[in-house]
């Protein structure tokens, strides 16, 4: 038990209620700073998805940005391959080549032999013996 006994006067009372005040104030304070403080975790989070899921869009739109480009660089030499033939088929010497070649025309008088197909008699004898 405690043997100091408690003074009731005017100033007891007034300074009691100011420190229940000062008390519910702090207390109101705690609260709204509680609340802020969550809100700006709350929106801190949001905008870490956000930028998180940003970074993952980015990351796939590279990805068909350079599936692309590598579509588009086939198509430049695509290109490029068939103008060279473009080319190729105007000029008169190279379809002159072409048609002796693979059709085996010749002019009036040539006689064409095709010895691609003839095998030496050493090609033939490594056949049999690979082949047998």
């Amino acid at each position: 038990m405690s043997k100091v006994v408690k003074v009731i006067n005017n100033y007891t009372r007034k300074r009691e209620n100011e420190k229940k005040t000062k008390q519910d104030e702090n207390r109101v304070a705690k609260r709204r700073t509680l609340l802020f403080g969550s809100v700006l975790l709350v929106v801190a989070g949001i905008l870490l998805i956000v930028a998180f899921n940003q970074k993952n869009q980015n990351q796939l739109i590279h990805e068909e940005l350079v599936q692309a480009q590598v579509v588009l660089d086939e198509r430049k030499n695509e290109a490029e391959d068939l103008e060279q033939q473009i080319r190729q088929l105007n000029d008169d010497d190279y379809i002159t080549r072409i048609a002796r070649s693979e059709f085996f025309l010749s002019e009036e008088g040539e006689i064409v032999f095709n010895l691609s197909d003839l095998e030496t008699p050493e090609e033939k004898a490594e056949k049999d013996e690979n082949g047998k």
